[in-house]
């Protein structure tokens, strides 16, 4: 099969480049004398843009496009994009979610091939900063050799998750000045302590070392994480679930939950309501080690509260996490860890990769129109690589001369300045979301985050296989359920650990053997 999936592929590599041979580049020219309409959904918003805005009028003049910004409701844009779709709606450009939602739309064929010898004639800036962040970013846009579209790239990918951990009561326990446990060996040391010797002091045996999310650094310090896919010895990728070492982090969760260092309440999850990166479990004083959330959820209170005489600090809205720790834990009660080492010098934690899952895709209706997918490139080219509109974006404000740059705040608007329209719509038309501008627009972050080694030592991205195979839409599901099911089984004891080989065998007989196929054929063929 898996020969078979190699030869299928080369062939269809072959068709594809003898079809972007007969590319006509020279029709990819845009006269900017002709005004052009542009469908536009290149991104998701929180709010509609209001009629009339004027970020949107200087778009349209300066680029002589009349723009219709489509407005989805983020909670349910696949649904709603699917409905407007499949009423004969599509929009001349758009912004597809997820490896499903791409790969469905293009096997419907309402997406066309972009080839890159186009993207690189119409936003060759664009292009090379691309290929200099992510060189294999176009992977991710990619289907049986072909390329679809534009990738987004994640400036926060580039970090891994951190756990952190209860510093009073590591305290206790000889962890001062902000040392931590480096090892698995010594996390385990102190779990056990923060299970059975009181780290809260109240004198009731009723502390936890940790709950679900922070078995994700332990589970990486085996070389994997069960949701997702890793490259292995030989370059391979296999699914994390069967992953063999797996099954010597289940042995290992399955003790510690016997011997209760695990909060039992772990299959509910850590986040209980509210914002998704909290613990409440962590904030509630039931565990002491958790792993929820990115290094910005972590960041500190760069310039403090608000003073209300100077009118200096409380600029920060980062550090989500940690400002509401700070109200039920404090500050100083919080400290950032390692992910641990593992017996095989393995390590990390959750990582979203430097690709965002979502592509940027062209209508069908746009095969015959190159001069229209030209000038649509060139405006996503202008936002992603010349800094002076992508700050007029940033801001959604004009007067881009208004702002004073700040080496910790970023751009502040000069006192006595408004911006010209109410909110902001970045990321409707922050397409290709280049990294190396945010970095400047949100430097305490970024800067905080390069001096910390914990948000560097590792992770395992969840865009490995970005795409979804041609047989997954059909075992998927079931295949998940199977994961979630034995993995839980085994860790509280409801099932041996000898149970993971049981496991494995059914995972590649419900349909694993050929999605791992189709994995590879892709993976190795990009």
């Amino acid at each position: 099969m898996k020969k078979f999936l190699s030869l299928f592929l080369c062939l269809v590599l072959a068709l594809s480049a003898s079809a972007m041979a007969d590319v006509d580049l020279d029709a990819y020219v845009s006269d900017p004398a002709e005004k052009i309409s542009i469908a536009w959904l290149a991104g998701h918003d929180t709010d509609a843009i209001a009629e009339g805005d004027t970020v949107v009028a200087w778009l349209e003049e300066t680029f002589n496009v009349d723009l219709d910004v489509w407005f989805l409701e983020r909670e349910n844009y696949d649904e709603l994009l699917t409905t407007r779709i499949s009423g004969g709606e599509v929009p001349d450009v758009f912004m597809l979610q997820n490896a499903a939602q791409f790969s469905k739309w293009v096997e419907q064929d309402v997406v066309m091939p972009l080839p890159l010898e186009v993207i690189q004639k119409c936003m060759p800036e664009s292009y090379a900063w691309l290929i200099e962040y992510d060189p294999e970013c176009f992977s991710c846009v990619s289907y049986a050799g072909v390329n679809y579209g534009l990738p987004r790239v994640n400036g926060d990918g580039r970090f891994n998750y951190a756990p952190f951990w209860r510093a009073d009561w590591l305290a206790k326990f000889g962890y001062t000045d902000g040392k931590v446990p480096m090892t698995l060996e010594e996390c385990e040391e102190v779990f056990y302590k923060f299970a059975n010797e009181d780290p809260d002091g109240n004198g009731v045996k009723d502390t936890y070392a940790l709950s679900n999310t922070g078995m994700n650094p332990i589970f990486g310090a085996f070389g994997a994480l069960p949701d997702r896919w890793i490259e292995d010895e030989n370059g391979d990728l296999v699914y994390g679930a069967v992953y063999p070492t797996m099954k010597d982090a289940l042995e290992l969760l399955a003790k510690w939950y016997k011997d209760e260092l695990i909060d039992p309440e772990f299959i509910t999850g850590e986040n209980q309501g509210g914002y998704w990166a909290l613990s409440v479990p962590f904030e509630n004083g039931q565990i002491g080690f958790s792993s929820s959330g990115a290094y910005y959820h972590l960041a500190p209170d760069f310039d403090g509260p608000k003073d209300e005489e100077t009118g200096k600090g409380g600029n920060f809205q980062y550090g989500r996490t940690m400002r509401t720790f700070a109200t039920t834990v404090g500050y100083e009660n919080m400290v950032i860890g390692y992910n641990p080492v593992g017996p095989e010098g393995k390590q990390g934690g959750e990582s979203w990769g430097l690709t965002t899952s979502e592509a940027i895709v062209f209508s069908y209706l746009l095969a015959d129109q190159p001069a229209k997918v030209a000038r649509i490139l060139e405006v996503i080219n202008a936002i992603g690589s010349d800094f002076d509109v992508w700050e007029k974006i940033w801001n959604w404000d004009l007067e881009s001369d208004q702002y004073d740059y700040d080496e910790l705040l970023g751009f502040v608007a000069k006192e006595g300045h408004e911006r010209a329209d109410e909110g902001s719509h970045t990321n409707m038309f922050n397409t290709l979301q280049n990294p190396y501008f945010a970095m400047k627009a949100k430097p305490a972050q970024y800067n905080w985050a390069m001096e910390m080694p914990q948000f560097q030592t590792g992770g395992y991205p969840n865009t490995k296989l970005p795409i979804t195979t041609e047989s997954m839409p059909n075992v998927w599901t079931s295949m998940e359920t199977l994961r979630l099911t034995t993995y839980i089984g085994i860790i509280t004891g409801e099932a041996p650990v000898d149970a993971f080989d049981t496991f494995v065998e059914n995972w590649y007989a419900m349909g694993g053997t050929t999605v791992t196929e189709e994995a590879n054929a892709w993976y190795h063929n990009r």
